[in-house]
């Protein structure tokens, strides 16, 4: 659960700061730009969930698939595309062609309890015009991996 709590953290931040958003307008529930960054903070959140739990499953100590690389695999095993084509992907088309995983249903527990306890609605706001770089797989990896 640390670790959860932890990296909820880091994206929060990271969010924040690369899309000029303040405290005061992320905890404000009136705020549609607050909640759509919130939105964001558990899109990325979840993703690493998705992530961890796939290299769990598919690395090996001779392939770690590490950072986006777990991303790259997971979308190969569920497509068969072709590397090249699935790393000429975007951020959002990949979040696209894996958005299914993204239901309630394939987290666990205590990662959907972290998702209720920082006010997520159950409205959809468009993640579009956020930053691609507030996705940091490595530096994300790294605080599910405890290092």
């Amino acid at each position: 659960m640390q670790k959860f709590d932890e990296l909820w953290q880091v994206i929060e931040t990271r969010v924040c700061e690369n899309n000029d958003i303040t405290q005061q307008e992320l905890t404000n529930d009136e705020s549609a730009r607050g909640n759509a960054a919130r939105q964001r903070i558990a899109h990325i959140f979840t993703l690493e969930v998705l992530l961890s739990r796939h290299r769990d499953k598919y690395a090996s100590p001779y392939m770690s698939l590490a950072g986006e690389e777990a991303l790259w695999h997971l979308i190969f095993k569920r497509t068969g595309w072709k590397p090249f084509e699935i790393k000429q992907l975007s951020f959002s088309d990949a979040m696209f062609v894996i958005a299914e995983l993204f239901r309630e249903e394939n987290l666990p527990a205590d990662v959907r309890g972290i998702l209720r306890a920082n006010g997520l609605r159950d409205q959809a706001y468009s993640l579009y015009e956020f930053s691609e770089k507030d996705w940091a797989p490595r530096e994300n990896e790294n605080i599910l991996k405890g290092k």
